[in-house]
């Protein structure tokens, strides 16, 4: 993925990473704000910051399944908004390859890179949104997620990848770890004032 000097609106919207993110963010942001509308239009016991930090869980959840098992759906519907024809892309449905070639390490691509920073939001968001923070809960329902993504994806035409699995669940293993850290230290702290 590069950016060549010469980029049109095209190249950049349907073959980049950031037309990708550009094009999951309005289906993101309108479930998310419709989420916060239903769950919480009546609740005046959550705090505020619980309510916002569901909601931008929600965006993010939605955006990294859009991202991971709908972005050819996605990248259909956009091409055909902006451009009012068949974009030539076509999903082959249940015909996803299999990859058991572990090979992450000797192999460290920008794809790999990407695999693992995907899911390190999820290690902060997702306990941002809980009214209790359980270090094996988050990872337990992180992986969870990533097995049910990855076993999706062949159905999607795409494929599973062992390195996928590996690559995201130390994501979420890493960034919850960094998050059970700074929650420690803030409570610490917090106790220290109040004592």
């Amino acid at each position: 993925m590069y950016f060549p000097q010469n980029m049109t609106f095209q190249y950049f919207f349907f073959d980049t990473y950031v037309g990708y993110f550009l094009q999951t963010l309005p289906l993101a942001l309108i479930i998310s704000v419709t989420y916060y509308l239903i769950k919480f239009r009546n609740d005046s016991k959550t705090p505020l910051s619980k309510k916002i930090f569901s909601s931008i869980f929600i965006c993010y959840i939605t955006g990294l399944i859009c991202l991971t098992i709908g972005l050819d759906i996605i990248n259909i519907i956009w091409y055909k908004l902006i451009y009012h024809m068949d974009s030539g892309t076509s999903i082959n449905w249940f015909n996803g390859n299999f990859s058991f070639n572990l090979n992450f390490i000797s192999n460290l691509t920008k794809e790999n890179i990407g695999n693992f920073l995907m899911l390190l939001p999820f290690g902060i968001l997702y306990p941002l949104s809980q009214k209790e923070f359980n270090y094996k809960n988050t990872i337990i329902k992180g992986i969870i997620l990533v097995l049910i993504i990855e076993v999706l994806e062949p159905i999607f035409g795409r494929a599973f990848d062992i390195n996928d699995i590996i690559l995201n669940s130390l994501g979420i293993i890493i960034s919850t770890l960094i998050y059970m850290i700074i929650n420690k230290k803030i409570r610490s702290k917090n106790n220290e004032r109040n004592n």
